[in-house]
């Protein structure tokens, strides 16, 4: 009896971090690869059509249909949140918490859509106040919890310079800032935890917010 309780408390201690761990592993090897599937469909567009620097001129769905649609297959498009698996059309949270304020769907704005493999992605055109914006919205999950920045959404951006194809959001910035953005202080937003990810290794570390 006294060896089965001992059992039962090493377990208790070990399998929630084995499932904390493996859950960070299967997100790392996620995001990576959402992160070559839109690259690999970037750069064969870039190779037909050019750099897509007329986004917003052209529309939300003539843009997607001219640089994206041939080049990435896509399982279906959202057109609302209830029929993507969300509650909401702000479904996504701060590590801290409060709502991150983007539209989930948004015809003029951008294309929502789930690829082949479950994941769904948000290329953006335009936020509204803001023209040309370059950012693409990944959530390696889907409407399943937590939807939450750094955990299961990643911010993604387009490098518009000569087929610099899509990168994390913060590629260019210092490691000071990313690890700034993307900690366990529940004031920082948590932009830049794809780049934060990458710069470790393609690792959640231990000072990363999960």
């Amino acid at each position: 009896m006294i060896t089965l309780g001992v059992i039962g408390v090493v377990a208790a201690l070990t399998i929630p971090g084995l499932i904390t761990h493996y859950q960070q592993e299967q997100t790392v090897v996620k995001l990576k690869k959402a992160i070559s599937v839109i690259n690999q469909a970037y750069r064969l567009s870039y190779d037909d059509v050019g750099e897509p620097i007329s986004s917003y001129e052209l529309g939300a769905e003539e843009y997607f249909k001219t640089y994206w649609a041939p080049y990435i297959k896509v399982l279906a498009y959202c057109t609302t949140p209830k029929a993507c698996g969300y509650n909401s059309n702000i479904p996504w949270t701060y590590y801290g918490g409060g709502y991150f304020g983007y539209y989930l769907i948004s015809e003029t704005q951008r294309t929502t859509f789930y690829s082949m493999d479950g994941v769904l992605y948000v290329i953006f055109i335009s936020t509204g106040n803001t023209k040309e914006y370059n950012n693409i919205f990944v959530d390696i999950n889907g409407g399943d919890a937590p939807n939450q920045l750094g955990r299961d959404l990643f911010v993604l951006t387009r490098v518009q310079e000569d087929g610099g194809g899509v990168q994390p959001l913060g590629y260019d910035l210092s490691d000071t800032v990313i690890n700034q953005n993307c900690s366990k202080s529940k004031t920082n937003p948590g932009f830049y935890c794809a780049e934060k990810i990458r710069r470790d290794g393609w690792k959640i570390t231990k000072n990363y917010p999960w």
